[in-house]
């Protein structure tokens, strides 16, 4: 039995967008950054957008529910999505050392 280890091709591409300030060095850096802390925390690029698409639909599906109504397993969607992303972006900036104001990542499939 062979197991193929060539890792799989990244789906999506990350954007930084509203932020005027940074080189395109930076900028390249800082979605790597949030790429690779993303990646690890939903457990590896085949989970993003799945995870990012689960997310989307569990939140229009209960967006006019009140707050806490949500299922244990929308829950989790919920938390596995938002926890990863505070991470990555967490990552992505730290080593800017700049507050980045409405500075945000677009997840674009390719």
């Amino acid at each position: 039995m062979s197991h193929d280890t060539t890792p799989s091709p990244v789906n999506y591409r990350v954007h930084l967008v509203e932020c005027p300030g940074l080189s395109d060095s930076e900028r390249s850096a800082a979605e790597l950054r949030f790429r690779m802390a993303l990646e690890f925390a939903l457990g590896g690029p085949d989970e993003v957008l799945p995870s990012l698409q689960a997310y989307m639909l569990v939140r229009s599906l209960n967006e006019d529910l009140p707050l806490g109504k949500n299922s244990e397993a929308e829950e989790q969607v919920i938390a596995l999505w938002e926890n990863a992303e505070t991470d990555a972006i967490l990552a992505a900036f730290r080593p800017l050392g700049k507050d980045m104001g409405d500075a945000r990542f677009e997840i674009v499939p390719i």
